[in-house]
């Protein structure tokens, strides 16, 4: 399951997280005693929550495709090695 291409990190925006699939989360409660500033300070802390785990999903993904680009390229390595030496 592939999703869209990611932009660079320097150029990523903290709306651009988990996408669609994250559950919208409410920041009002009818018998919530917080202020709106504390609600507000929640809110901020979810969306940097967020971001950090996008962000760390990403390079998850990204190290594991290096890590099969390289066994693709060590396997191509050794498959030349016993060519070379079946030639010898």
């Amino acid at each position: 399951m592939t999703g869209p291409i990611p932009t660079h990190r320097g150029e990523r925006v903290a709306s651009s997280g988990r996408g669609a699939l994250a559950a919208p989360r409410s920041t009002s409660s009818p018998a919530s005693s917080e202020s709106s500033d504390q609600q507000n300070q929640i809110a901020a802390q979810h969306q940097a929550f967020d971001y950090d785990a996008a962000e760390r999903a990403e390079m998850l993904r990204e190290h594991e495709a290096l890590q099969t680009m390289l066994m693709a390229h060590l396997k191509n390595e050794d498959e030349i090695m016993k060519k070379w030496i079946a030639l010898i």
